[in-house]
């Protein structure tokens, strides 16, 4: 017996939370996560709470067709530029942007707005996944100040677990954002946009 099947063996003897003897056969079991009073688990509902936990905000949509409308209020109420810099996907660049500046490029430091493409949503940690390709630039995801990220309902899945099996082939990068960048480095006090944008704004497309 060499060493790691020495390890192995040991690890084999031990039990999990259940009480069961741990073995190739049963397998590890997980204990379930606690998520805390009033966190309906699943699904959109629990996608908007977590998101919620950290600071994050959202809207939801009927269809994709709706999202520069949604872009549109959302900078108006919070502020932010007219100019915008969006992923080269060609489901963004079909919509009607009327009244933004847009150019659909990679990011650069200058750019304060990006949107973006999720190519999934995980609702136990109100996190997106981004997927990187051609269509989906990793610096729009750090660069600007403000995250819109354009989300299909369908593509939520429940756990982390669920989203691997989506990934078919590896990618270059897969970024998990979880809210807007922040950091409690400096004096214990929560900075946000420490290592990425400020504001984070998920659009919930409810249609495919």
């Amino acid at each position: 017996m060499n060493a790691r099947e020495q390890i192995l063996s040991r690890i084999r003897k031990h039990k999990n939370h259940a009480g069961d003897p741990v073995t190739e056969r049963s397998g590890i079991r997980l204990p379930r996560p606690d998520y805390g009073p009033g966190v309906e688990v699943g699904g959109v509902r629990q996608f908007t709470q977590m998101l919620e936990m950290v600071h994050g905000t959202w809207a939801a949509l009927d269809t994709v067709e709706e999202v520069p409308g949604a872009v549109r209020a959302y900078l108006l109420e919070s502020g932010g530029p007219r100019r915008i810099v969006a992923s080269p996907d060609p489901v963004v660049e079909s919509l009607d942007w009327a009244g933004l500046e847009i150019e659909h490029r990679r990011a650069n430091r200058e750019d304060e707005v990006s949107v973006t493409m999720a190519f999934a949503g995980i609702a136990e940690t109100g996190t997106v996944a981004m997927v990187s390709s051609s269509r989906s630039p990793v610096t729009l995801n750090f660069l600007p100040e403000i995250h819109i990220v354009i989300l299909k309902e369908p593509s939520l899945v429940p756990m982390m677990d669920d989203f691997w099996p989506l990934v078919e082939s590896p990618p270059r990068a897969i970024n998990f954002i979880t809210g807007p960048s922040k950091t409690a480095d400096i004096e214990q006090t929560i900075v946000y946009g420490a290592h990425g944008p400020k504001r984070f704004h998920v659009l919930i497309i409810r249609s495919g």
